[in-house]
């Protein structure tokens, strides 16, 4: 659905196994730093999630603003400008993608002193 198994998989392949354990490598070619499996199932159930999660919460509040903005033509008898519309949507997406970055680079900041 929406490509969410393809975005766990280009974030689990930061994981390469090595012995018993994984190494992880930020977008596959950082420093490698040692994890266990549980770990790393640990980082992409999150990642998972968020994606998930934050699909759904694009979804339900996307249509929260529609519904805001055509509340506010019908009761003013105006129309929201453009621009206003633009924003709204923009800030919203840029949230979502602020948070995706930050569920994307979770196992870099965590595992930065090891």
């Amino acid at each position: 659905m929406i490509g969410f198994e393809r975005q766990r998989k280009m974030f689990a392949a930061q994981f390469e196994p090595r012995g018993d354990g994984f190494v992880y490598r930020k977008h596959t070619v950082g420093e490698p730093i040692e994890v266990s499996a549980a770990e790393r199932d640990r980082y992409i159930a999150a990642f998972e999630k968020f994606t998930r999660q934050g699909f759904w919460a694009i979804v339900a509040s996307a249509s929260v603003l529609l519904a805001v903005l055509v509340a506010y033509s019908f009761t003013t008898g105006t129309e929201v400008p453009d621009a206003v519309f633009y924003a709204a949507f923009a800030a919203m997406f840029a949230v979502y993608v602020v948070g995706y970055q930050r569920a994307w680079n979770l196992p870099s900041r965590e595992l930065r002193d090891r």
